[in-house]
């Protein structure tokens, strides 16, 4: 005899029954998302009005905080300024159609960079679709192939039990909770075959969008689900992934510190062959995100490094050669050109993106290259045949021990080339009467007290070129100098969504930031200047270096077409694009506070003393982009050998 045992029903830890399905299922997903994510931003909509209401509800129970922001693009950058600062995914809630196409910058920033970024974009049911109903496009894998997956969740599903909102068990592949959760793990996944990155949720509302009413004396439910790991366990974790991954890296992106497969030998030698130790002419190129593993093996062994600023490397003592953009530049028969012949191998750890020289040394074909990637990168370069390494010991049998020499004669000739570009800059100021962009630009870097997010295009360009950020600082020691995090958007290099994501960036570290931007930059973004006054205003210092256009493009080979006869005012239409904001009515507009700087000595007060101010604060500095290509010609004529 025997007896077949009931199917399990659906289990219920709280009733909202009464409510309407659209509230029910937004629930659901929030919940699966609880465990893994705190932030949230949202832009104003109807049919995602189901996830703002359930949002309201969740950030009043203590699970979620919710950030709501006007414009979509810049609540989908906010959201990634806030996983890049914490390293825990973070959300963008947006309604239909138009809305969720302006989320697509953002997404291929947080492809290419690695970011957690996890997109949510309410939907029209699939019944209206193809029926010319107001704002319904087709979302569902409109950000295929720049998302690590992808789930679209239907609400008309729930009727035929091929979606549950009540799941059978805790690990019910049907139930709403378990199918967001197992996105999001797509989100932070970190090995050797996979890269951290965005995910998109798309839901298919129904209506009624909007919550029932509470029936008799039904009081709120606490429904939403807090981090199972406690505030002090969850310290305690970052404080070891930030022992094992590095403070710099750690603060910027955490999830680099979990284990990967990978060989996890950290006693290594460089003892290997005598002719990769002997001759030791190996160069560290540091780029963004720079694994710290390779930081810490040339810092050890005293290998030269060309470190971008958000590499993580720049702030390490002497082994980053200062001023290395100018020095391989260098004219034939200088030191410098010297060295950067003499160069046989070449280790490159993170993605460099921000000098041609670099480039340039890397694709020599006289040169051995290797790409340091013990974990599976969000990008690569398939156009050089560059040998992928991974473990520890390859990396020092590769690069073994550097010659004393070779290393002492790149740290001389950094510092010579650091001295020449400090002299260039005073004394072109002095001769124009005026602050140069590269000049403000090295001062910032150097002077501010609190975590930098630097603009892309020419501003980044500026402090790779100029910046000695280990100079000490007045008032403060060693370890606060280099606990200072820098940022910046390198995995497309747009320069939409800056400010947004230095917003977030703030939001996410409780503290001041400083953004330092071009005009431009700071105009194309000048929506995330607009707070709405329920919101709390991030606390975010915006140095806005002034030039009245595009400074890049005049560096490029399209300076050289505008000093042909009869170019100059096309190439200043086409690519200066010249304008005349007056940046401080603009933030009077925005009610933000704004400051006028004229040199040094104001730009330094007003950089003082961050902890006493509170919101926004924009510090404007008007520079003359017209010098930039001749005061580049200064410094490498300074590098020109004597006759």
């Amino acid at each position: 005899m025997y007896s077949m045992a009931a199917e399990r029903g659906p289990f219920r830890e709280f009733d909202d029954s009464h409510d309407a399905e659209s509230l029910r299922l937004a629930r659901r997903v929030l919940r699966g998302m609880a465990l893994n994510m705190r932030h949230m931003v949202i832009a104003p909509g109807s049919r995602s009005a189901p996830l703002a209401y359930a949002l309201a509800e969740a950030e009043q129970l203590g699970a979620f905080t919710l950030h709501v922001r006007t414009d979509e693009r810049s609540a989908a950058f906010t959201a990634l300024g806030i996983a890049l600062s914490t390293g825990e995914p973070a959300g963008v809630v947006t309604t239909s159609g138009t809305a969720a196409g302006n989320l697509l910058p953002a997404v291929m920033e947080a492809d290419m960079s690695g970011v957690p970024l996890v997109v949510i974009t309410a939907d029209r049911p699939e019944r209206m679709h193809g029926t010319g109903s107001n704002q319904t496009v087709w979302q569902q894998g409109m950000f295929t192939g720049r998302v690590r997956d992808e789930l679209h969740l239907e609400q008309s599903d729930i009727h035929d039990s091929s979606l549950r909102l009540e799941p059978v068990s805790r690990d019910d592949m049907l139930a709403a909770e378990t199918q967001v959760a197992l996105l999001l793990r797509a989100a932070t996944t970190v090995n050797s075959r996979s890269a951290a990155g965005p995910v998109h949720l798309n839901i298919g509302f129904a209506d009624p969008l909007v919550p029932a009413e509470l029936p008799g004396n039904a009081g709120t439910q606490r429904w939403a689900r807090k981090g199972v790991i406690p505030p002090s366990e969850r310290a305690r974790l970052y404080r070891a992934a930030a022992a094992g991954a590095g403070k710099e890296t750690a603060q910027k992106v955490p999830w680099l510190a979990e284990p990967v497969e990978a060989e996890t030998n950290h006693e290594v030698t460089a003892a290997g062959d005598p002719a990769v130790e002997e001759p030791g002419r190996v160069l560290f190129v540091m780029g963004d995100q720079a694994p710290q593993e390779a930081i810490e093996f040339a810092s050890r062994l005293g290998h030269p490094m060309l470190a971008e600023p958000t590499s993580g490397a720049r702030w390490t003592d002497l082994t980053p050669v200062q001023g290395y953009r100018l020095l391989l530049q260098s004219p034939p028969g200088s030191r410098a050109a010297e060295l950067t012949a003499a160069v046989e191998r070449v280790v490159v750890a993170g993605r460099p993106t921000l000098t041609r020289p670099v480039q340039k040394l890397i694709s020599r074909e006289d040169i051995q290259v290797v790409q340091y990637e013990p974990r599976a990168s969000p990008w690569h370069d398939a156009r050089l045949a560059r040998r992928i390494i991974t473990g520890h010991q390859e990396l020092a049998d590769f690069a073994g021990r550097p010659g004393t020499a070779w290393s002492r004669a790149w740290e001389e000739e950094g510092l010579k080339a650091q001295s020449i570009i400090d002299t260039v800059l005073r004394e072109d100021d002095d001769a124009a009467g005026g602050l140069s962009s590269v000049r403000a630009a090295q001062f910032v870097a150097e002077t501010v007290r609190t975590p930098l997010m630097l603009g892309s295009s020419s501003v980044i360009r500026d402090v790779d070129l100029a910046a000695a950020l280990t100079r000490s600082l007045p008032g403060m020691t060693g370890s606060s100098v280099t606990s200072r995090s820098i940022h910046a958007l390198r995995g497309v290099s747009g320069i939409d969504g800056n400010l947004s994501a230095a917003s977030g960036v703030a939001l996410a570290a409780g503290q001041r930031v400083t953004a330092l931007v071009g005009d431009l930059t700071f105009l194309h973004d000048a929506n995330s200047l607009l707070i709405p006054s329920t919101e709390q205003a991030p606390h975010l210092d915006i140095v806005v270096i002034n030039d009245a256009g595009g400074a890049i493009f005049d560096q490029l080979e399209h300076g050289e077409v505008g000093r042909r006869a009869g170019q100059a005012k096309t190439v200043e239409r086409l690519f200066g694009t010249p304008q005349t904001v007056d940046i401080e009515a603009l933030a009077d507009a925005y009610q933000h506070e704004y400051f006028f700087t004229e040199d040094l000595e104001e730009l330094g007060r007003a950089l003082s003393y961050p902890d006493d101010r509170v919101g926004i604060r924009i510090i404007e500095l008007r520079t003359d982009r017209t010098r930039l290509r001749d005061l580049h010609a200064k410094l490498l004529q300074a590098l020109t050998p004597s006759r």
